[in-house]
């Protein structure tokens, strides 16, 4: 049995809440987003599993990131009301999948390690997708809105701020391997990345919520 951290739960949470919403209100919820979490619920028990037998687990985690970046680029795709944003998410998307097979293939391996590399690069799409999303928001024609109460907003913060401290942590992972804290950094790391997690999920199952009142997930 997996050793099982507070922020599974979380993801299970969230996953639950999609199935309810969407049968509860079957127009306000985009189905999509049930098999995505039940995809992200699978690898991450797969994942603890593959760590507890002692198997090396990073393919798995190399694989999904590369799914989970391009599923939420497709999700900006679609709430990108200007016709130029939505082009740079069709830009950008290939050339991340091209940038993740060459470093799988050449640089960090498909199981040698986790892909830094190409987690970073990912990250930073999404950061500056977040961003713009902000930004198209607050545009003269859109700033009547009540932003809280639009759910692609909630899911819009929590994968900035997931994000944002994700890039911050993988630089403390190497600050904290290079300086030999052993165990203690570890602990570090492990506590900080698991309450991003919660964020990002909690973020997830409030925008869930909100689709109660809203034709669909978008601002």
């Amino acid at each position: 049995m997996p050793k099982v951290w507070v922020d599974f739960y979380f993801e299970i949470i969230s996953f639950a809440f999609s199935i309810f919403y969407y049968i509860k209100k079957r127009n306000n919820l985009p189905l999509y987003f049930i098999p995505f979490l039940f995809l992200t619920v699978s690898i991450e028990y797969l994942g603890g599993w593959y760590l507890s037998q002692g198997v090396r687990n990073y393919w798995i985690f190399n694989v999904f990131t590369t799914i989970e970046f391009v599923f939420y680029a497709f999700l900006f795709y679609l709430h990108f009301k200007k016709k130029f944003l939505k082009k740079l998410v069709l830009i950008s998307m290939p050339l991340f999948v091209c940038t993740v097979i060459f470093n799988l293939g050449f640089i960090q391996g498909f199981n040698k390690t986790f892909n830094t590399y190409t987690f970073l690069l990912g990250s930073f799409f999404i950061v500056v997708f977040c961003c713009l999303f902000f930004y198209e928001s607050v545009l003269p024609d859109k700033i009547d809105q009540q932003l809280a109460k639009q759910p692609f907003f909630w899911i819009c913060s929590g994968l900035l701020i997931y994000y944002l401290g994700s890039v911050i942590i993988n630089a403390l992972f190497e600050y904290l391997r290079n300086n030999d804290l052993g165990e203690e950094g570890k602990r570090i790391y492990g506590t900080i990345n698991h309450t991003l997690n919660i964020i990002l999920y909690s973020s997830f199952c409030i925008a869930f919520y909100l689709c109660r009142d809203n034709r669909k997930i978008s601002s």
